[in-house]
């Protein structure tokens, strides 16, 4: 202690010696804390700090273990040695009250520019983190008041946040206002904080986990320069981010993820509270409904926010028991372990791996989903909240609660530990001697053996204690053995006593059937059978049988095993990976069962099953710039033109194939399935789109006109998809409607090389794209296209002018043209012409129309195109019968039309978001809406199983029993008929909706 200087008597002098010797770091805290007297000693005002403080035994504590754990704490005394003599005011240490926030606050809308309020921000911070700990390694605070206090440090950041961006907004765009009729009222809005820092269980350093919501569709700023209340609100988010995350001199605030928001990175930044619920109503996945568990509030109009989670509570909290949410978290928490494991990480990673606090907090959670629908009391935010609760109901046992209680508080109180040191974001538990010792002694533990046993008997108690309570049903479950696999796997194949047994088990095909069983017994003709194969290949057997027993189809099942094994059989890897993965079996069953396409494509390609056990390849819903972003990189690599097309097409081929993998196991919503083919159609539609205009430029030039000064301007080009992909409701085996539009306008509009014409120039673009996209390889074709809803259909040009493109649907166009516009949406192209397009379709859908018009014309075409494509007997359309899919779409697409100008909000390119929008407009009672979304979900999915069924476009459903019954099966269905029977019923439902609307035109 003697860099401490004189001023200190001896005792004082022992009691800092002794408590230096508890520290991490002993030889390190005299020094901090010479350096933090030293930047005092150059403040006049502080000069005498240092020694009261010290003096104080209360306050040597604090100090003398703060700097001797945490180089931060001490980093940052000494970088602001004012705050120490703040914290040491009476009554300084206690958390910010009203009088301190609404100071902050005043003092947040007084910030002149962005730096100032980033340090503002970071300055409060960097005080509260100092306050919070030295109280926290002084042993004055709890672990859950440590948790508060740093949660309440970033809502506070985010209000002032909040406030300064909307002061500094104003001169330009003035306050957001909703719009009331012919009144107006100020605009609310929300953050919502999610994860712990909505359950106030924040670390030192966290990411906060952020959702944006605003209260109303309709308004716009008042100011000079107004924008929509959605454009407004996204800006301001996007600046609160980065006054939250940019780093500066100061640090960061907070990282802010976004990526728990309705659609995640693809999804828009904020959104409305409405659009935010019919979300969450309509496309809401398990997984969403545990995060919703945690969501809270923190900054903005609090009131907003919980009235927006009052009306989420039935999504969240179901009213019956709900045992099937454990497998959306089972599902959740073996991706963790796979990263976990992956990275070697299994026993040091206090949160994410082997008896960590995630396996708490999912044990926790999964009881809240099962039980909160009916139990309020469980309807709770904080951890340890909920296991008093659940202990007091009954529903674990008081042991058990104590010690998940006990096990949490120590366990979040080391990620703590770890964090303190330089608030690093780390989980880990250090592998090198000195720093595990350092950790022991930040735990109060001089023995750092000692400390060790004591961590490894708290994870192993928490993993035995989750593996029983979280997945003991699962586990016995599988310990029943299925009486028709054992007999599969006893019988003599070649006897009568064999032929019987198969036919018991549904197995009719008797070669496809032995050729499996012989090769599951036997393993691969001509390869012996190893002593190591033979050991997978017992334990493979009735994991594989067992799946495909229980497949939509298990005879197709059957069939496609069978070859599959032949082909991997040999490869001892491949079938260890399948026995250690009973999921990836379960999945492989599935998909032989289910779809002639994928199974066919996995047989040749069967390397391909080391991306089905990958953690990120089955995980979660891909953004559109993520595939682009991979793909681009794919395709850099490419050597010459023949391995761009096998790159674009395996591309398309392993994405399809994780799509529709994800689709058949349920880990998507029909909605994700559908929107992830589109996106998947726009990243090759904008590759095939910049490889054909490299192409024609290296060999032409650039496209180019001059307008009437003589100033030459580049012509764009731009890619619009009609129909299904128009509506990000791509499918399985659809083709794509596309309408190619250029922008050159002007006069000398011709390439700057050899002055070939703009219009031959983007003809041969045109074309170079038609045959990329569907020229049949090795690897198949991309897509089918259609291109007749060009103006003129096949007799007019393949690329049109955006001048032509206009005139013509302005007055031209028929009616039936302008309902295949409510779906248009540029998909590729320069961003500044897609959205002139984009803004012109608009226009054109928008226009006024004489409803009674619109209707006898929609009317009319329908009765065209049934009378033209109306199925025969005995056959069940579920796209052109009377109230099947064409009829709502026609209905939605007549709506839009002729209430368009009117309710401009109700135009949706996506026809379930378009019904929503005509409930909410008044234009579909809800009980019509209850029957049209209904029976179009239904439908959409009897499309999808479908065309995956068959490997083909196909919406019509035969009276094959076979193939009713394997549809069916497909589409959660048991008995062969009842297809036919569901599909019927909703179109006996929807025909008179329809016809109500459309009857008076129809005659």
């Amino acid at each position: 202690m003697d860099r401490l200087g004189d001023g200190l008597d001896e005792m004082t002098r022992r009691d800092l010696a002794a408590l230096a010797a508890l520290t991490a770091e002993p030889e390190a805290a005299p020094s901090r804390l010479a350096a933090w007297r030293d930047a005092c000693l150059e403040d006049p005002a502080l000069t005498g700090l240092p020694a009261r403080l010290l003096g104080d035994a209360a306050w040597r504590k604090r100090l003398v273990l703060g700097f001797g754990h945490s180089p931060y704490l001490a980093l940052a005394a000494s970088r602001w040695p004012g705050v120490l003599a703040e914290l040491a005011q009476p009554g300084g240490l206690n958390p910010p009250d009203e009088a301190y926030r609404a100071a902050f606050l005043a003092q947040a809308e007084g910030w002149k520019d962005f730096a100032q309020a980033a340090r503002g921000l970071r300055l409060h911070k960097h005080r509260e983190y100092l306050r919070i700990g030295l109280l926290d390694l002084a042993g004055e605070l709890p672990l859950m008041e440590v948790t508060r206090s740093l949660a309440g440090v970033a809502d506070l950041c985010l209000d002032g946040g909040i406030r300064w961006l909307t002061r500094q907004m104003a001169p330009r765009h003035g306050l957001p206002m909703v719009q009331l009729g012919e009144e107006s009222r100020p605009a609310r809005f929300v953050v919502l904080a999610m994860g712990k820092h909505g359950a106030r269980e924040l670390n030192f350093s966290s990411d906060i986990d952020l959702i944006y919501l605003y209260d109303e569709d309709e308004g716009r700023s008042d100011g000079p320069q107004p924008l929509p209340l959605k454009q407004y609100y996204s800006r301001l988010g996007k600046e609160l981010m980065r006054l939250m995350q940019e780093p500066t001199a100061e640090g960061q605030v907070f990282r802010v993820d976004m990526r728990l928001r309705p659609e995640g990175e693809s999804g828009d930044l904020c959104l409305s509270c409405r659009s935010a619920e019919i979300y969450y109503e309509s496309w809401g996945q398990s997984w969403e409904r545990a995060v919703m568990i945690k969501a809270r509030p923190a900054a903005g109009d609090l009131a907003l926010g919980e009235a927006f989670l009052a009306k989420l509570t039935p999504f969240v909290y179901r009213r019956y028991l709900d045992f099937a949410a454990l497998d959306a978290l089972r599902e959740m928490k073996r991706r963790i372990d796979r990263k976990t494991a992956q990275a070697g990480h299994v026993r040091r990673n206090v949160k994410l791996g082997y008896g960590g606090i995630r396996e708490i907090e999912f044990f926790v959670q999964s009881q809240q989903l099962i039980h909160g629908g009916k139990q309020p009391r469980l309807r709770q935010r904080e951890t340890l909240a909920t296991l008093r609760e659940l202990q007091a109901l009954g529903l674990v046992e008081r042991e058990n609660a104590d010690f998940l209680e006990e096990a949490y508080v120590y366990l979040r109180t080391v990620e703590h530990r770890l964090q303190i040191e330089r608030t690093a974001q780390t989980h880990l538990v250090p592998e090198d001697p000195a720093a595990f010792a350092q950790l022991a002694r930040r735990m109060g533990e001089m023995d750092p053996e000692r400390f060790r046993r004591r961590l490894a008997r708290v994870q192993d108690g928490v993993y035995a204690l989750y593996r029983r309570l979280f997945h003991q049903a699962e586990e016995e479950a599988r310990e029943v053995a299925d009486p028709k696999v054992e007999a599969l796997l006893g019988c003599d194949l070649d006897a009568e006593e064999g032929r019987r047994v198969m036919e018991a088990a549904g197995l009719f095909h008797l070669d496809h059937a032995r050729a499996l069983l012989g090769a599951l017994r036997l393993g691969t003709v001509g390869v012996p059978m190893t002593e190591s194969n033979r050991r997978w290949f017992d334990r493979l057997a009735p994991l594989l049988l067992t799946e495909i027993l229980a497949a939509p189809d298990p005879e197709m099942a059957v069939t496609h095993a069978e070859e599959f094994i032949r082909r991997v059989g040999r490869r001892t890897s491949y079938l260890a990976l399948m026995v250690e993965n009973p999921r990836v079996v379960r999945l492989l069953a599935r998909l032989f069962g289910s779809s002639a396409l994928l199974s066919r494509f996995l047989n040749r390609h069967p390397d391909l099953i080391d991306r089905l056990i990958a953690p990120e390849f089955l995980e979660g819903h891909r953004s559109r710039n993520d595939m682009g972003a991979e793909l681009v990189s794919a395709l850099a690599a490419a050597r010459d033109a023949d391995d761009w097309h096998r790159v674009i097409r395996d591309f398309k081929n392993i994405e399809l194939l994780r799509l529709a993998l994800r689709d058949l196991m349920g880990l998507a919503e029909l909605p994700e399935a559908m929107a992830g083919l589109s996106a998947l159609a726009d990243v090759i539609l904008t590759q095939v789109m910049v490889d054909a205009l490299d192409y024609a430029t290296r060999r032409h030039g650039s496209p180019a006109w001059s307008d009437e000064q003589g100033q030459r301007h580049p012509a764009p080009f731009a890619v619009v998809a009609m129909g299904k992909l128009g509506g990000d409701e791509l499918n399985y085996a659809s083709d794509l409607d596309l309408l190619f539009i250029h922008g050159s306008e002007g006069s000398e509009p011709w390439t700057e090389k050899d002055n070939l014409s703009n219009g031959a120039f983007f003809a041969r673009v045109g074309q170079r794209m038609v045959t990329a996209i569907t020229t049949p390889t090795a690897s198949g074709k991309l897509y089918d296209l259609d291109m007749r809803l060009r103006p003129s259909g096949n007799s007019g040009p393949l690329v049109i002018g955006f001048q032509a493109f206009s005139h013509y649907q302005r007055h031209e166009a028929w009616t039936w043209e302008h309902q295949a516009l409510t779906r248009a949406r540029v998909v590729a192209g320069e961003p500044a012409f897609a959205a002139r397009i984009q803004e012109e379709i608009r226009t054109i859908v928008t226009l006024p129309r004489d409803p009674e018009t619109v209707r006898r014309e929609v009317a009319e075409m329908r009765q065209r195109m049934f009378k033209e494509k109306h199925p025969p007997e005995g056959v069940v359309d579920i796209k052109q019968s009377r109230g099947g899919i064409v009829d709502i779409e026609f209905l939605a697409q007549y709506l839009i039309l002729a209430h368009a100008h009117a309710l401009p909000r109700i135009v949706q390119r996506n026809t379930g978001r378009a019904l929503n929008a005509f409930r909410q407009a008044g234009l579909l009672s809800p009980e019509e809406f209850a029957v049209l979304d209904e029976a179009y979900g239904f439908y959409r999915l009897v499309e999808n199983r479908l065309r995956l069924l068959l490997d083909r476009s196909e919406n019509r459903i035969d009276a094959n029993p076979r193939l009713r019954k394997r549809l069916g099966r497909l589409c959660g269905l048991e008995e062969s008929g009842e297809i036919v029977a569901e599909v019927e019923k909703r179109l006996v439902a929807v025909r008179p909706i329809v016809q109500s609307r459309l009857e008076s035109a129809s005659g």
